[in-house]
């Protein structure tokens, strides 16, 4: 729906937003110049009217404060639901699997694909592209209401032991069907890019994990089912740990055993995967699991379904 009199757009924005509106409304048709776009502006899409409401921001690592300047908050002003606007924003970056270099380039188009092929599917965020007069691909996208994976594991404060046995059950209740559905979209020829514990939502409502981000196109066929194995020990491990911790922290591991390189994952070789020499009671099974994404591995994954056997094999 779109408002051609200034009158009856501020009027609409300030009963779907409950925002004052002063002033001529800015409206964006194309969006190339997302710098340009700012909290207050409209972006009028594919027959539609949505009122900005500011830039989103990382929300991983201690930056929370740093802006996305090309994804915007907004508000469908037919409906007042609340949307995520991604822009056209170009990158490029480069990382390793093991002695493999991997070449990561966002790709707007490949996530309009994707959103294209799970459309219905609520593993998976839900959106629509729109053109732009200049021919941006334009995504927007469902707003889901909850935290990452990452966002309610970076809080818990429970020791480990008491997480293993109350916790880390339900949470697998719902990874491993996600990752499940990340097999799938793999069986449709597509990949996610960018698989991290914070490209899991949890909707707050249904308690359901929702795969978001798919913009990032990787030259490398294997790094999803990689990645997958940072995800996991991140969640059985109840968080990340690292040589380093196990050096500054001494008494927050009082049964750990010696550790060496081989100990350490493949893509972060900082950081520990074999985590029953940290924690002696995880299963031998599943500590298996962990290290077929180990430098220590003689037979890795080599794509996602089976990887959820196997964790269907140890909780059921």
């Amino acid at each position: 729906m779109i408002f051609d009199d200034p009158q009856k757009l501020k009027e609409r924005i300030e009963s779907m937003t409950s925002r004052r509106v002063n002033g001529t409304v800015v409206i964006h048709e194309d969006t190339s110049s997302y710098m340009d776009i700012e909290g207050g502006h409209v972006l009028r899409l594919g027959g539609n009217d949505y009122f900005v409401l500011g830039d989103a921001r990382e929300g991983r690592f201690g930056i929370d404060d740093q802006p996305k300047f090309w994804v915007k908050y907004a508000v469908d002003l037919a409906d007042g639901h609340h949307k995520i606007i991604k822009l056209v924003f170009h990158e490029q970056f480069t990382t390793n699997v093991g002695l493999v270099r991997v070449r990561c380039t966002r790709n707007p188009q490949k996530e309009s694909d994707v959103l294209e092929l799970v459309r219905g599917n609520d593993r998976f965020m839900q959106g629509l592209t729109v053109v732009d007069p200049s021919g941006n691909p334009v995504r927007i996208i469902d707003f889901i209401r909850g935290k990452s994976l990452y966002g309610v594991l970076e809080v818990s404060e429970m020791p480990h032991e008491q997480y293993w046995h109350e916790v880390l059950p339900g949470i697998m209740r719902e990874l491993i069907p996600c990752i499940e559905a990340m097999a799938g979209l793999h069986a449709l020829g597509q990949h996610h890019g960018d698989i991290r514990n914070d490209h899991i939502l949890i909707d707050r409502d249904t308690g359901r994990y929702t795969w978001i981000d798919f913009d990032y196109e990787v030259n490398f066929s294997d790094y999803d089912v990689w990645s997958m194995g940072n995800v996991i020990s991140y969640v059985v491990g109840q968080g990340m740990h690292t040589f380093r911790d196990i050096e500054r922290y001494p008494l927050a591991y009082p049964h750990v055993q010696g550790l060496d390189d081989d100990d350490a994952l493949v893509l972060y070789k900082h950081r520990i995967a074999n985590l029953r020499k940290l924690y002696p009671y995880i299963p031998r099974e599943l500590n298996e699991i962990l290290m077929r994404f180990s430098f220590a591995t003689t037979d890795p994954y080599e794509d996602l379904d089976s990887q959820v056997r196997d964790l269907r094999s140890v909780f059921g």
